[in-house]
């Protein structure tokens, strides 16, 4: 007679646990569809955010924090769409939810830097964006100096200004913005080897920037470096497309002839 009291027991548990396991998967199927849901609406903000259309992008992203608000990334990208508003006090509460959910989120600590920049709070700036620079786990610092550099500049702050450059090129020797900046400041100083010294390394990187090439030359006829100046614009005339580049470079080539005509007429 016990065993069909067993029988009836384990088959109450069998269904039980049949219950149990059929919540849990219930359970599951939501938690997912509630993961996609934020995901996709993150996926719209960003692709607002790439048409610049700013508003649409905070709705999709506040949509994303909302279903899933432990997300740092869906907080830093609400964030980042604040500020391209100006809506500066949203911009700076989206940014600290994301470091308090993510303390070590190099991008949120970069990005209020920049917010605090555009907000004129330059002290502020500046701490944030050194704390980017140094937090080693960030693999952009590069930007943060670059950013950095940039707060110095509007500071007035000319020798920092110019390390932190250095400082982000040196992290990455690649850097076009950082690269063609430091060019420029050296060529309003009037300092052509270093202005010189930069476009080369510049070149290394993007060797068919017409543009720079052709910059790259004129200072070269600036300095008598015309055999150089016109291996360079002859690799312009048979490579670029663009008329205006082609223009230009037979411009260069006529400047360089005209002054190896007046060495010869006037030998020194």
């Amino acid at each position: 007679m016990a065993k069909p009291k067993i029988i009836v027991l384990l088959l109450a548990l069998f269904l039980l646990s049949c219950g149990v396991s059929s919540n849990r998967s219930e359970v599951l199927k939501k938690t997912e569809a509630k993961l996609k849901a934020a995901e996709f609406f993150n996926k719209m903000g960003l692709a607002a955010l790439a048409e610049m259309n700013y508003s649409k992008a905070i709705a999709n992203f506040k949509k994303a924090t909302e279903i899933k608000p432990d997300d740092p990334e869906y907080w830093n990208n609400l964030g980042k769409a604040y500020m391209l508003s100006k809506f500066y006090k949203e911009a700076e509460r989206a940014f600290y939810t994301a470091l308090k959910l993510k303390p070590d989120y190099g991008e949120a600590v970069m990005n209020l830097g920049l917010l605090y920049s555009q907000w004129g709070q330059y002290e502020k700036a500046i701490n944030w964006l050194r704390k980017a620079a140094y937090l080693e786990t960030y693999e952009d610092r590069y930007k943060a100096f670059y950013n950095l550099a940039q707060v110095y500049r509007k500071l007035g702050k000319e020798t920092l200004y110019v390390i932190n450059l250095k400082t982000a090129i040196n992290l990455y020797p690649p850097y076009r913005e950082a690269l063609l900046e430091l060019i420029n400041y050296y060529k309003r100083k009037g300092d052509t080897e270093k202005a010189l010294g930069y476009y080369k390394q510049y070149l290394l990187y993007y060797p068919k920037d017409f543009g720079a090439l052709l910059d790259y030359s004129e200072l070269l006829i600036q300095t008598g470096n015309l055999d150089e100046a016109k291996k360079i614009l002859k690799f312009v005339i048979e490579n670029a497309k663009e008329e205006n580049t082609t223009k230009r470079a037979y411009e260069l080539v006529n400047k360089i002839l005209l002054m190896e005509a007046e060495k010869k007429t006037n030998p020194k």
